[in-house]
């Protein structure tokens, strides 16, 4: 299936397609959600417990995150490191590691994707008083941020300024956005100076895709489309 952008979706984005749909992995209701951007949406990316009590959703995630990751990589002699923004990133990051493991996806000269834990808040107890358990080594790592959706790019904006603060290189870090909603929130983040963003979808190719495979009203796609363009930031 061929996207409005362009995008072809093969087996595996279908797969993903349907269990996103069954699962409510992004929702569109009457009654509009409040963003975290503060903006009002009558549609809403979800990534929490929909993907986690759902282990074979959660596995085909990881799996489209792993490729995505393979196919941007920077240093072919270090291993990639995924941390994710709380909370959402954070199991997206899991699951890639361990789909790695399981799926040998690197051939025999790489090693594996591994992932970090950021925290939400600072501890003032305890031994890993900074943002992410475990010191920066980025000889030895690519790091990447990962989270589930980016609408103005605030929270990979206070992210970043976190792992800086950590000690980890920022600038040369890439980010993973798993859903875009095409709201202008990349374009903040290339001009807040991140390296490279690479965004696995934008929602406007998945809602696109929900109506063709009668996942979702076609009347309900549209709505979506006008949203978006009515709500740039």
């Amino acid at each position: 299936m061929k996207t409005p952008s362009g995008q072809v979706f093969g087996e595996l984005d279908i797969m993903l397609l349907e269990l996103m749909a069954k699962h409510g992995f992004i929702e569109w209701r009457q009654t509009p959600f409040t963003l975290k951007s503060g903006i009002e949406s009558n549609v809403y990316v979800f990534g929490r417990e929909d993907i986690t009590d759902h282990p074979d959703f959660e596995w085909l995630i990881g799996r489209k995150i792993a490729l995505s990751v393979i196919e941007h990589t920077l240093f072919a002699d270090r291993q990639h490191c995924l941390i994710g923004i709380p909370t959402a990133g954070t199991a997206l990051a899991q699951a890639a590691a361990m789909v790695s493991l399981k799926e040998a996806i690197y051939d025999n000269n790489r090693d594996f994707i591994c992932h970090r834990i950021m925290k939400e808040a600072l501890k003032a107890h305890g031994a890993h008083p900074k943002w992410v358990n475990g010191e920066p080594q980025p000889q030895r790592h690519t790091y990447w941020t990962i989270d589930n959706v980016v609408t103005d790019g605030g929270s990979k904006i206070k992210a970043r300024e976190r792992l800086e603060e950590s000690g980890y290189p920022v600038k040369i870090m890439p980010t993973l956005v798993f859903v875009d909603r095409q709201q202008g929130g990349i374009k903040i983040m290339e001009q807040r100076g991140f390296a490279r963003v690479v965004v696995v979808y934008k929602l406007l190719d998945l809602t696109f895709a929900f109506g063709e495979m009668n996942l979702w009203p076609k009347g309900a796609v549209k709505l979506v489309e006008r949203e978006i363009k009515a709500h740039q930031v």
